[in-house]
């Protein structure tokens, strides 16, 4: 990608970088040991790119078979060849839509596993993301794809290639979340599965306000969940609800969505989630509501209940 996107593909690549959780004295070179050696085997791709634009890209695996792809008006077409010298195969359509190509074809091979990316949008040459996005795998003779049967906008700024080519992994990290579509010989395209940030583990646990006002339990994420947390009141009027939070800190939780179950919505039940985000300073609190700015402001303290 070329323009503005392949700027925000990149980023989001730097920020996946960077967002692992940390203890307050940062991680030890032995615990980054150990995750590392515990990551998946990825195999490194092995084609090369032998002509490449905005519309139109070649490759070349390592046994000397081409792959032509190519942008037209009615979508992503793909032919292929034996060599450099031979005859193109026929043209064969791989998504077909009426919106605007995005900023080339990325594609690359591992053997005879060939996948690629590809984004369509209406406002892409303004520096606007994909609206519609398609990945695709081909293995063996190449005359055959597979695409993936959902329509969305995730840009697939990571693509790894697992178990000999057996396997492909389409990656969109974010500073909170991370979302996989996965191929696998045999089998194709599962549902892209999303697996988000844990919060700090402080923050998880039963809290009571130490004004009696009102009790918070933080739960953490669970597969395929956020992180929440229910808010309930202890005196006066019922409220009771719950929202989804998320930590860009470990000493800070944000809140969002709010949905109320029980009662009605009082002081604090909810917090304004644009003007208050809970802190932690530790294992055993206190924890404490805060309403932010540049001069934040304790409204309510609470203590750790179980």
């Amino acid at each position: 990608m070329r323009t503005k996107s392949a700027a925000a593909w990149a980023v989001a690549v730097l920020m996946l970088g960077g967002c692992g959780e940390q203890s307050d004295r940062g991680p030890s070179v032995s615990s980054a040991a150990h995750t590392a050696s515990h990551r998946e085997p990825e195999d490194k791709p092995d084609s090369r790119v032998v002509e490449d634009d905005d519309d139109h890209t070649v490759l070349e695996l390592s046994d000397g078979r081409q792959v032509s792809l190519r942008f037209t008006r009615r979508g992503l077409e793909a032919q292929h060849r034996r060599a450099s010298d031979d005859a193109w195969s026929a043209r064969k359509t791989l998504y077909e839509t009426g919106t605007k190509p995005c900023d080339g074809i990325r594609a690359k091979a591992y053997r005879d596993t060939v996948w690629l990316a590809a984004g369509f949008g209406q406002y892409c040459s303004d520096g606007e993301e994909p609206q519609e996005v398609i990945a695709a795998v081909a293995t063996g003779d190449l005359s055959s794809w597979t695409t993936d049967p959902t329509k969305n906008n995730l840009v697939w700024p990571k693509v790894r290639i697992r178990d000999g080519g057996a396997r492909v992994d389409f990656v969109d990290p974010s500073m909170l979340e991370t979302t996989t579509l996965t191929w696998r010989k045999g089998s194709g395209f599962t549902k892209a599965a999303t697996k988000y940030k844990p919060i700090h583990p402080w923050f998880v646990g039963r809290w009571r306000a130490r004004d009696g006002s009102q009790q918070l339990t933080i739960h953490q994420v669970e597969p395929g969940r956020r992180a929440r947390v229910v808010i309930e009141t202890r005196t006066g009027p019922r409220c009771k609800g719950s929202a989804t939070v998320t930590g860009i800190t470990q000493h800070d939780l944000s809140m969002s969505n709010f949905k109320l179950e029980q009662g009605t919505r009082t002081v604090n039940c909810p917090p304004d989630e644009l003007k208050y985000d809970f802190d932690v300073k530790s294992s055993d609190g206190p924890l404490r509501l805060r309403k932010i700015g540049n001069h934040p402001k304790t409204v309510l303290t609470y203590k750790r209940a179980g």
